[in-house]
Order: C-alpha cells, then structure tokens, then sequence
C-alpha cells in the first residue's frame, strides 16, 4: 500500500489474502462473535413447502389459510438461504479525496470495500456494489465468485483515479445514492455503506430507516486525523478550492472552537445511526482494515 491517492486494481486482487486470514481465524474461534454483530438478524430463510401439522410443531409456523381452507392443521417448512446479497456503497464524492496522513479517504475506503467483498466471496455469498462520486454513479449486482468481486473491484479503482476539480463538482448527495439503493435492494440484504457522511441529512435519514426494516445495515465512517482534532499549533492557510482562509491553532479560542466541532460532528452521526440501529464503525488511516473487517462484519452462520 505504497500509493495514498490512487489504488491499483492489482492491489485490490492482492487484498483477497485478507479475507483468507479473517476466514481461518472466526474458524478458530467459538461461537462468540462480538458485541457488535449481536445486533444483526443474520442470514434469512425461504419459504420452503407446507405440510401436514405434526406434533411437536412450533405453532408460530402455522399456515393458517391452507388450515381453513383444508380444515386440517397445516405447518410452514423453511430453509436457509443459501446466499445473501451484499452490497457495498462505496463514497467518493469530493470530500473524499482528502488526506493528512498516509493515504486519501477515498483510497482508504477502496481498499475497505475491497477486503469487504472478498470476505463476502470467501463466506459463500453474493457481493455488489454501487460507487458514486460527484461526476457519475455505478452500480453491481451482488453476483457470486469472482464474477460478482472483479468488476467491483475494478471500478473501485478508477474512482480514485478520478480527482473531482471545483469547476466540475455538482450536487450529489449520499442521499441519492440511497434512493438508487432503495430500488435495487433486495430484502434480506446486508448493505454496507462506506463514507464521511458529509452530506448526511433528513433524507438520508428516511431512506436509511426505509431500508433498515428489511435489511442489516453497517456503517464504515471515514475520517481523516484533522476530521478529529486541530492541528498543531501554528498558522495554516487553509482552501476549498475557491476561498482561502488562515486558521490560526495558537489561539486558544480557535482550538477549542476546533475541538468542539469535531466532537459534535461525531456524537450527531453516532446518535443518528444509533436511532436508526445501524452498527457505526470509525475508520481512519491508521485503522488495520482487515482487522477492523473482522471485527464488525457478520460471520456467515455454518
């Protein structure tokens, strides 16, 4: 991981040994798996067939139209579905595309959602995606193998490649790309959204509490050292591109302003998500990704 701003497709491919290893440790541990994935429904069940009631049968699978219409006890049989779609919303709108410390967030968050989707692959399920930035969206449907990771993966290195300019920056928002989620995601999905979350808003809100009734969603929140704490103390010229402006972390007024924005900005996304029961997951430069990966995303059950 040499590059901090582009990522190459072969380092992404490379990123598959991270799965392999996340994979034979939960193999080796026991059925504990952390506080965090206590929260999640896990993988779902399909209707299977109906049948005779038996004795023993738990009464909650009564099929009560075919018992009246029959007259006779009738049960549902279920099965565990075999495969669970995974998709990967993956940010690089213009914030992205910023770093203080080893790498862009954009590049982080590719090599993020890279060893996502292989651990996807590796447990046996269906990974897609959608990326979308400030210029253009693209969208994978969770398929199997390598037929469903390789596209992803190659389209999550060209969007680090692309480096928005101020003059072509337009109007996206995360809150778009949920909308495109809502009309393609199947219930019963798992949806991983990887982003700093600058453009979280009321409608993010909505579309996230819409997708939450059917679906486990988590949360990957991308944050540069300077999205948490002021520099050093000193006088930074600081720009958006259109504006500069001085920032002068020698006053103490301006630190503690500084500081206080920081931990507002984080405490408002916690609590948002916390009201939606969506598991948040912090992420920074120094954060061991595959680590991080094997933490919080849910084991596949056996």
């Amino acid at each position: 991981m040499t590059n901090g701003i582009i990522v190459e497709l072969s380092e992404l491919i490379a990123l598959q040994r991270c799965a392999q290893l996340i994979s034979q440790r939960l193999a080796g541990r026991s059925g504990h798996t952390g506080s965090h994935l206590s929260k999640l429904r896990g993988r779902g069940m399909d209707f299977a067939e109906v049948r005779n009631y038996q004795a023993g049968d738990e009464i909650r699978h009564m099929e009560w139209r075919v018992t009246a219409r029959t007259g006779k006890p009738h049960i549902k049989l279920y099965q565990q579905e075999r495969e669970r779609p995974v998709v990967i919303l993956t940010d690089f709108l213009p914030s992205m595309y910023f770093g203080t410390r080893k790498a862009f967030k954009s590049a982080i968050a590719a090599r993020l959602a890279a060893i996502l989707a292989w651990t996807v692959v590796k447990q046996g399920d269906r990974v897609g995606g959608l990326l979308f930035s400030a210029l253009q969206h693209n969208e994978f449907t969770p398929r199997a193998r390598n037929a469903g990771v390789l596209p992803f993966l190659a389209g999550l290195s060209e969007y680090t490649a692309i480096i928005p300019s101020p003059a072509s920056v337009s109007k996206a928002t995360l809150s778009d790309a949920l909308q495109r989620v809502r009309r393609v995601l199947r219930p019963g999905s798992v949806l991983v959204i990887i982003s700093d979350f600058y453009s979280m808003d009321k409608d993010c809100e909505q579309h996230l509490s819409r997708l939450r009734c059917h679906n486990d969603i988590l949360a990957y929140h991308l944050c540069d050292a300077l999205e948490l704490a002021p520099p050093k103390p000193q006088q930074y010229v600081v720009t958006d591109g259109e504006k500069d402006l001085l920032l002068d972390t020698t006053q103490t007024g301006v630190v503690q302003a500084y500081r206080d924005y920081c931990d507002q900005r984080i405490t408002s996304l916690k609590a948002q998500l916390q009201r939606l029961q969506i598991q948040y997951t912090q992420v920074t430069a120094e954060t061991e990704l595959a680590l991080t990966v094997r933490q919080t995303f849910p084991r596949r059950a056996s």
